[in-house]
């Protein structure tokens, strides 16, 4: 449950009506990650370029799988729902994204794979505790320096976006969890677990 009230839709500043706008006519609906920014409008101009800017550095499923394990770190429910849905609408079965939810070293992916989401991991539960041989592990399986840098600013933006979403209590949208029955099943018993 949201801890503070965003501002009315229909009184927000114009900057973010265009974002509402653009929620609408891509997924029928305003999403409350759009919503949280409705306090400091200000900050979209600055926010939306930078996530597009890091999305932009990697493949979607890259970019998915190392978000996600970002978001398992940390514990943010609601980013796990909106990327497990995104990977959802891209090939992947809610059977399969539970699997990587739940143990993704056993999920069918490549050790490449695994190598990212394990660094994205750390980052997001001890940032301190990365060491050269995580670096050296994923320059073995191929990726140059700035392929590195990329997936650690994926795992660094979602630790900002998740930490930010969590601090103000925003709940996941209504129409996102009726897309996703299953995983909003699976997620929800995961987050008592989790708050326990």
């Amino acid at each position: 449950m949201w801890y503070i009230q965003p501002v009315a839709d229909e009184d927000v500043e114009a900057a973010l009506r265009e974002v509402y706008s653009q929620d609408i006519e891509i997924d029928g609906y305003v999403k409350n990650t759009s919503r949280v920014w409705s306090h400091r409008p200000e900050m979209i101009s600055l926010w939306l370029p930078l996530m597009k800017s890091i999305r932009s550095n990697l493949r979607l499923r890259t970019y998915e799988l190392v978000t996600i394990a970002a978001a398992h770190a940390i514990g943010c429910v609601y980013c796990m729902l909106a990327h497990g849905a995104v990977l959802r609408k891209n090939g992947f079965t809610a059977q399969q994204v539970i699997t990587i939810l739940e143990d993704y070293h056993n999920a069918g992916l490549s050790p490449k794979e695994v190598h990212m989401m394990d660094y994205a991991s750390k980052i997001s539960t001890e940032s301190k505790s990365v060491t050269q041989a995580d670096i050296d592990i994923l320059r073995r399986d191929g990726l140059n320096e700035q392929q590195i840098t990329d997936v650690a600013l994926a795992a660094v933006l979602r630790n900002f976006l998740s930490r930010f979403f969590d601090s103000l209590g925003v709940d996941p949208d209504p129409e996102l969890i009726e897309k996703e029955p299953e995983l909003w099943s699976y997620l929800k018993d995961w987050h008592k677990e989790y708050a326990e």
